[in-house]
């Protein structure tokens, strides 16, 4: 005997026993086939409305790990004038000449930074008066030079730009949680590489976040090697040889870098 089926007997056919009592009492017998025309709407509304709980949960789920990646404090209002001028500053330079060769993803410690810093500063940071809020975040983006003999001897501050405007610093501020960090690290590394400060800062984004971040705060010893192994072990194509540790001199965790080529492949660490 030929059974013929509608459309939406078939549609609805797979696991179809989980949406309607008639078809589980039927599951082994297909004399009552075809289904009665009024089980079929009876077995259509359960599965369109189980077919929308779960469309729901997709977008909701997707909805709310998007916000949690993202989720932090983000001050009522921006500083006015963080312009970043290096010609202003002793301590800086700059090196046009050098040439990019590969790029170094640096990554900060924020307990250790705002213990860096005097009470009086530390009380004014935003990032250290939230510090439950930022754990890890970036630092900045490192164009670096091959074989440089030095620390000078890698392109920095490349030209001048104008202020961000507060709308972009408060899209990447969970990332880099303040204002003048996002303006200096884009004209002292990301000019001598990117065109744009977007460019610049939706590849940080991206490379920030294909990482799996561990848990720092939860590691009872936070040694070199320990954090070094954490990393590894939560981003399995990470290359040992691609991440470097940083400690103060008090032997806590300050920096980890991650370095890359310029195609935004893991690459060793020169």
């Amino acid at each position: 005997m030929i059974y013929m089926y509608s459309p939406i007997s078939i549609l609805f056919t797979v696991k179809v026993d989980q949406f309607h009592p008639y078809l589980l009492e039927q599951t082994h017998s297909s004399s009552d086939w075809p289904i009665p025309p009024e089980h079929e709407l009876a077995m259509v509304g359960n599965a369109l409305t189980t077919l929308w709980l779960f469309a729901f949960m997709a977008i909701f789920c997707a909805f709310d790990a998007a916000v949690i990646k993202d989720r932090c404090p983000i001050p009522s209002q921006l500083k006015y004038n963080y312009d970043f001028n290096w010609k202003s500053r002793s301590s800086e330079w700059n090196n046009t000449n050098a040439q990019p060769a590969s790029l170094q993803l640096v990554l900060s410690w924020t307990p250790t930074f705002c213990q860096s810093l005097p009470q009086s500063v530390q009380d004014k940071e935003f990032q250290c008066r939230n510090s439950q809020y930022f754990g890890i975040v970036v630092h900045g983006l490192w164009p670096q030079a091959a074989k440089a003999s030095s620390v000078r001897a890698h392109p920095r501050n490349c030209r001048d730009e104008k202020q961000l405007n507060s709308t972009f610093i408060k899209r990447f501020y969970c990332m880099m949680p303040d204002e003048d960090l996002i303006q200096s690290q884009w004209e002292k590394h990301g000019t001598c590489y990117y065109k744009t400060a977007t460019e610049y800062y939706e590849n940080i984004e991206k490379l920030y976040q294909s990482l799996n971040i561990p848990d720092i705060a939860a590691m009872k010893s936070k040694t070199k090697t320990n954090v070094v192994n954490a990393f590894l072990t939560q981003n399995p194509k990470l290359l040992s040889s691609a991440i470097q540790v940083s400690m103060n001199a008090e032997n806590q965790l300050k920096e980890i870098k991650i370095c890359y080529t310029l195609n935004y492949q893991y690459v060793r660490c020169s």
